[in-house]
């Protein structure tokens, strides 16, 4: 892992080696939103509303924010309504009410290592923490333990070229490493062997989950900002 990161640095040493172009889109002091997503996305797709700050030409935060909320009312098959007055009739089913809310917050910062009039190449060093409140649920079945209730932390570190089409509107993509971190709170399924060679799956395992790039395909994680 410590060759990994540090492979990673020495690329951006060397891509920061190259001069910026006289006519590079400079980026001080603005304010952008727009769509963005995570690199690591062990548990959790990443995506959500982004915003953009660059306090100067060579630095920017960012904060990705993503929810969703399911609200319904369930019938549970396995407790029918029997009608007495008619032995073995069903009429209808007892039901409760379920609330399950996924949630995703990133900062991150951004930093432009190779600019130039219409594409910038830029740096990405975040910090992730997603999760899910499902009203307790907490499966044993490995079908189901991934809707459990829990919460993840992730890192990422990656590169994203964007292009701007004007001074107002831009889109990327981006690519790189994303290391999540698993720990024993029921958020993360993990399968292995037992001693007696038996599968099983667990949510109490700690660890880390590392992509390498794993995020690329034709749109890589695309996303758009809106320039004020």
């Amino acid at each position: 892992m410590k060759k990994a990161l540090l492979s990673f640095v020495m690329f951006f040493v060397v891509l920061a080696g190259f001069a910026a172009n006289a006519s590079a889109v400079d980026l001080t002091r603005r304010f952008g939103v727009g769509v963005d997503s995570t690199i690591a996305n062990y548990l959790d797709d990443g995506r959500g509303v982004s915003a953009v700050f660059y306090i100067n030409k060579f630095f920017g935060l960012q904060v990705i924010f993503g929810l969703s909320t399911l609200t319904a009312t369930i019938k549970d098959p396995n407790q029918p309504k029997m009608d007495n007055s008619i032995k073995g009739s069903v009429v209808d089913y007892y039901s409760f009410e379920t609330t399950i809310t996924d949630w995703t917050v990133s900062l991150r910062g951004l930093i432009p290592i190779v600019l130039t009039k219409d594409v910038n190449l830029t740096g990405v060093v975040g910090f992730t923490a997603c999760g899910r409140d499902s009203d307790g649920f907490a499966s044993t079945d490995p079908k189901y333990m991934q809707f459990n209730d829990g919460y993840q932390f992730s890192i990422d570190l990656g590169v994203r070229p964007e292009y701007f089409f004007n001074d107002r509107f831009s889109i990327h993509t981006q690519v790189g490493i994303g290391i999540s971190i698993l720990t024993e709170n029921d958020s993360a399924v993990v399968y292995g062997l037992s001693s007696s060679n038996e599968a099983f799956a667990s949510t109490k395992a700690s660890g880390a989950h590392m992509s390498f790039f794993k995020n690329v395909d034709l749109l890589g994680e695309a996303g758009f900002t809106f320039w004020f």
